[in-house]
């Protein structure tokens, strides 16, 4: 592990780094926290952080110095006083947690402090976070548990309560494209996933057997059928967009990229062009020719009917007749007076 996770945590979570500069420099750091982001949010890189800042011999400016002994076991992760826990498979079990509970009660081998950090916290069973309440109530002086999670709402109620809970700032589009690069999501994918969420794990399970790339191009084809009137749309529903939605995610995931791509129409007919702020990258040429066919009018409601799509899932209208439906509704909408 290099020095470079310093800055990288900056560069990730500017705002939490300086917050907890401030904690640090009031002397108000809590014994616990749990933190809250998406895959890629920085979480782990947080964690780290506040290890590196607790533990280096010569902070600098309230920055590790990363060159200390103290800062290099760590980031070599060979720090024998920070100890880590993780899902073996699905779940924490107890017998994780009791190893945790073991370390609790023993006394920092080379200083005064400990820190334990359990990773995808949401994952513990409810014995296993039930048997980390005391420890978390009295962990003892110098002892501090830092929680990862990316559902905070699957986290046990009491757990949350006797945590402080730091939400990680949704990244930057910049730095969101930038670690689905580094995870070989290719080009045109990553600049729609981006669209959709900001977690890079869900982003990975898509690109799954190239499933992202199959539902970007069949959601591309339906909307050039669509936007042309062409009832062709119809069979694309029921011969290629239906047999991508395999289950309830990605059925979301489909309709989330129906709504996008109208989205990316409605910029386009507002003057806005480039990679910067369009998610269909490559289909931008389609998206201009579409945005200067119809009223500003029609691509608003076109817009508007698809914002209610996944509403309509969740209220387990089928998924079929969902965009069978949208699909009637916006050849309705586009069969006004078009632009000369």
């Amino acid at each position: 592990m290099t020095t470079s996770a310093q800055p990288r945590a900056e560069q990730l979570q500017p705002q939490v780094v300086e917050r907890l500069k401030q904690v640090l420099n009031h002397h108000e750091l809590a014994h616990a926290y749990l933190l809250v982001g998406p895959t890629g949010s920085g979480k782990g890189e947080i964690a780290r952080w506040l290890a590196l800042r607790l533990f280096c011999l010569h902070p600098v400016n309230n920055e590790p110095d990363l060159t200390c002994a103290e800062c290099q076991r760590i980031l070599t992760g060979n720090h024998p006083d920070i100890v880590t826990a993780a899902a073996t498979g699905r779940q924490i079990k107890v017998d994780e947690i009791r190893h945790l509970k073991a370390e609790f009660t023993k006394s920092a081998m080379e200083g005064d402090q400990k820190i334990f950090i359990i990773r995808d916290a949401e994952k513990m069973t409810t014995g296993a976070a039930n048997s980390l309440l005391k420890f978390i109530e009295e962990p003892g002086p110098g002892v501090y548990i830092l929680m990862l999670t990316s559902n905070k709402s699957a986290v046990l109620p009491t757990i949350r309560s006797r945590t402080q809970v730091i939400e990680m700032q949704p990244l930057p589009r910049a730095a969101l494209l930038e670690e689905l690069a580094k995870a070989e999501v290719p080009l045109e994918q990553r600049s729609v996933a981006v669209g959709l969420t900001d977690s890079i794990t869900e982003v990975q399970n898509w690109c799954q057997d190239n499933w992202l790339g199959q539902a970007i191009a069949g959601v591309s084809k339906w909307y050039n059928q669509v936007s042309q009137g062409n009832m062709l749309a119809f069979v694309s529903v029921q011969t290629v967009i239906q047999k991508l939605a395999t289950d309830r995610e990605r059925q979301q995931v489909l309709l989330d990229l129906i709504t996008l791509i109208w989205r990316d129409t409605l910029l386009v007919a507002n003057g806005i062009t480039g990679d910067d702020r369009l998610h269909f990258i490559g289909a931008q040429s389609q998206l201009q020719a579409v945005a200067g066919q119809y009223t500003m009018a029609q691509l608003l409601a076109v817009s508007q009917l698809t914002l209610g799509i996944r509403h309509q899932l969740s209220q387990n209208i089928n998924f079929q007749n969902i965009v069978e439906q949208l699909t009637i509704q916006i050849v309705q909408t586009l069969r006004g007076q078009k632009h000369e």
